[in-house]
């Protein structure tokens, strides 16, 4: 499909040919579910190859986002392995368990500028009283006490 997207678009800034790309993904660069892809004109041989997903500081962001996807929904890699599978997509992620870190700090910080901004936004409400009475409550996703997975509800007034 790539092949044809480029040979009908693209022509080589080199040859100025056009209908002259192959296109190719090396599969041996795959990190996860990200992959280089090259594109070489078949005339004059020039060529360019890139991933298939942008960097981020721990790795690939498409990796990232697949390992944060399967979290949200509650399932790990031996699941994500047969995701991939099912929907003829490459292996997910090696070091799937890896990325638990950066996505862990990142809906750490987020979370606890969502509690902050609430809590600011309840002292104005409140006259700017600091002093609020709140209830909360929780609840597990699963029954029993075997569940990772938890939400707590916190509310005033």
């Amino acid at each position: 499909m790539l092949n044809d997207i480029f040979n009908n678009i693209a022509k080589c800034r080199y040859c100025d040919k056009s209908f002259c790309f192959d296109v190719a993904e090396n599969k041996s660069s795959r990190k996860g579910l990200a992959t280089s892809v090259s594109a070489t004109c078949k005339n004059c041989g020039s060529g360019h190859t890139s991933m298939t997903s942008n960097t981020v500081s721990d790795g690939y962001e498409v990796n990232l986002r697949f390992v944060y996807g399967m979290r949200c929904i509650g399932i790990g890699k031996s699941a994500a392995q047969i995701f991939c599978a099912l929907m003829n997509l490459p292996p997910p992620p090696a070091k799937f368990e890896r990325l638990y870190t950066p996505i862990f700090k990142a809906l750490e910080t987020v979370s606890s500028r969502s509690m902050v901004n609430s809590v600011n936004e309840a002292v104005i409400e409140n006259e700017h009283n600091k002093n609020i009475a709140i209830a909360l409550d929780g609840t597990w996703k699963k029954r029993g006490h075997t569940s990772k997975n938890g939400v707590v509800t916190a509310t005033s007034r």
